[in-house]
Parts: C-alpha cells; structure tokens; sequence
C-alpha cells in the first residue's frame, strides 16, 4: 500500500500476412473494339525468399508467384497455405513445423512450396510490461486502481512498470503532454483508466497482468547506464535483438519521479480517510527524452545478435533527481506487417544514476 509509514501456450499458429493489392486498366484501342482477355497462364511457379525463418512470430518469409513467362503474377494469384486462403504474402508465426505454400491464377495451380519454421526456443529475455496509469491526486476513485497495481507490484511482479500519468484539473504532479497522451490512449476522459502495454484497457483483473507475462516470447531486451552530474541525467540505452525483423520499431524513454507525499482524495477505498493524508505517489511521469511515440530504430539496427545503442541528457531541474528514475520501452511503428501500431513489445527501468544490464 503506498501509505507513507503506515506465454500460456497458444493454440495453434498466429500467423499474419501483408496484405497486396494492384489493380490494372486498359485502353480499348479505340471504337468500340473490347479489350483482349487476360491471359491465362500455363504455368506457375512459387518462389520464397528463405526456405526456413524461425517460429520468433517476427522473422517473416515473403511469396512471389511468376508465370511461364517469369512475370511476377503475385497480385493477381490466390495464395494458400495447405488449404488456407492467405490474405497476402508475407508469412510469420509462432508454431514451428512445416507449412506447404502454393498459388492459384486463372484456374491454374501451382506445385506446393515448404517453408520450414524451426523452434525459436526460448528467449534470452525476461518480459516486461507497461501498465499506464491515468490518475490524479484530485480522483477519488484513483486510488481503487493505484492501490492494487502497488500491491501487484510488491506480491512478486516488479516485471510489472508502472506509469502513473497526472492531470489535469490543477494536479501537482500534471505531465506537460498528459493530453496529447490522453487523447490517444484515454479519449474517454475517464480517471481512473489503465492501459496495458499500450494495447488495451485494464478491467482491474489480475490474470490479464499476468497473460501479458505468459503469452509473448521477447524479440528483444533492454540495457540502462545512467550517471547524474548536477541536475542532468546521462543515459544510455542498449536494445538487443533476438530476432530479425524489418518491422518499424520506435524506442521510448521517459523520466520518472518516486516517493513523492501527497493528499490523496479517497472514496472509501480500502477503508482509508478521505484525504489519504499519507499517500505516496509512485512512477510520476515527468519528462521524455525521445519523442512522446518514440525515436525510430533503425531497420539495419533489428537483426538477431545486434545491439542498437542511443545516448540522451535528461533535465531533471526542479526534481530531485536521488528519487528519479528512467524507463525505456520499445513499441511497434507504423510500417508492423499487419501487426498493432504503439503496442509495447518490451521495457526495463533503472534507477537514476544506477546502471541496469540485460535479463
């Protein structure tokens, strides 16, 4: 209480596809002569770029269809998967195994293709999630949340990180950008509301905390090297990949504050006063060093057993920085091949000053 003194296995595959589309016109050639018909092939062929990817969820291997001719007919063909239509050509999943590939196009067939998926194993990182946390010391209501996601925390889930995002109404500890924020993951404008991973909200249920531990395999990890001088934070952040993947992926960090004593208003929670006179506010948003939806990493950085390394200086003026802390998340781009835009895929945090390596 913060009172001051006081992957389950999946079933099946998840298998996604980039969805292709082209659509062609022509000319008439004049009068009123029709259009010749599309030709029909006499032969197609299905080529992978890779024979075999890793059951990572994140290595992809891509399907071009060509014709007799060497035209690349991909657009225009049907694609399956044994007997399962394909939505587009780019294939990636979990399960390993052997999957046979094959086209259609003009009521001609193409021989089956494998595509070996060898098993990933298991990740050399733990998981990490991101629990958003929009409250403010004026929420009577708020503590319901802040409460338990504490006590989630100490009752042996510090993979567990907490944001605690303020604002408005005249709170003490308002993020400069809690609205831009709020707009995007909190357009209700109802307090308390927690996000998870960026993905979805918290119906206050523990096992969905927990799924999120159990569900993923990490692509990828995080190291933290910090040093303060004066009211400056110099940081380090070390993303190392276990996957390959040209997906588009951003890098967040944000300074934290802990410890800070404050009234909190109370409506009945846990019977406790009305202020909680006490109360101690943990993991306050404070400041970004990337952007607010984060730094692009760079594609030629995402391979499996490269590290990408950015440094930043953290103002923390006006914060005492002995009670500072720093989180650091990947998250999921815009150009994701099917996959949800902003979603966490991985964290870790240190204490100002302190440094913290991969796990």
């Amino acid at each position: 209480m913060r009172i001051k003194n006081l992957p389950a296995l999946v079933t099946g595959s998840l298998i996604a596809f980039m969805l292709v589309s082209c659509s062609k016109g022509g000319s008439s050639g004049g009068g009123t002569t029709p259009p010749p018909p599309a030709s029909t092939p006499k032969s197609l062929k299905v080529t992978l770029d890779k024979s075999q990817i890793f059951s990572d969820n994140w290595e992809t291997a891509t399907v071009t269809v060509t014709d007799e001719n060497n035209n690349d007919v991909t657009s225009s063909s049907s694609l399956y998967l044994g007997s399962v239509a394909m939505s587009g050509n780019t294939f990636f999943t979990n399960a390993p195994g052997t999957y046979q590939i094959k086209a259609t196009r003009s009521g001609v067939t193409s021989p089956e293709v494998a595509l070996t998926v060898k098993d990933a194993g298991p990740s050399p990182f733990s998981q990490k999630i991101i629990v958003e946390d929009y409250t403010g010391t004026w929420c009577g209501h708020c503590p319901r949340v802040g409460i338990k996601l504490d006590d989630y925390v100490v009752n042996g889930h510090p993979n567990c990180l907490v944001i605690s995002n303020h604002g408005p109404n005249n709170d003490p500890y308002t993020f400069s950008n809690h609205a831009a924020l709020a707009n995007v993951f909190n357009s209700q404008g109802l307090y308390p509301t927690v996000y998870i991973d960026r993905d979805f909200k918290w119906a206050e249920n523990n096992s969905q905390l927990d799924l999120q531990f159990t569900s993923r395999r990490p692509p990828l990890g995080l190291a933290l090297q910090s040093t303060i001088n004066g009211n400056t934070i110099n940081l380090t952040t070390k993303v190392k990949f276990d996957v390959t993947t040209a997906v588009n992926l951003r890098l967040i960090v944000y300074l934290l504050q802990d410890g800070e004593v404050y009234p909190q208003v109370n409506y009945g929670y846990y019977n406790l006063p009305n202020p909680i006179p006490g109360y101690v506010h943990n993991g306050i948003l404070r400041r970004t060093a990337t952007d607010l939806f984060g730094d692009d990493i760079p594609t030629a950085n995402q391979a499996k057993g490269t590290t990408y390394e950015k440094t930043f200086a953290i103002d923390a003026t006006g914060f005492n920085v002995n009670n500072c802390r720093i989180i650091a998340f990947v998250v999921q781009g815009t150009n994701n091949q099917g996959r949800k835009e902003k979603v966490v895929i991985n964290a870790q945090t240190v204490k100002a000053g302190l440094n913290k390596d991969f796990d």
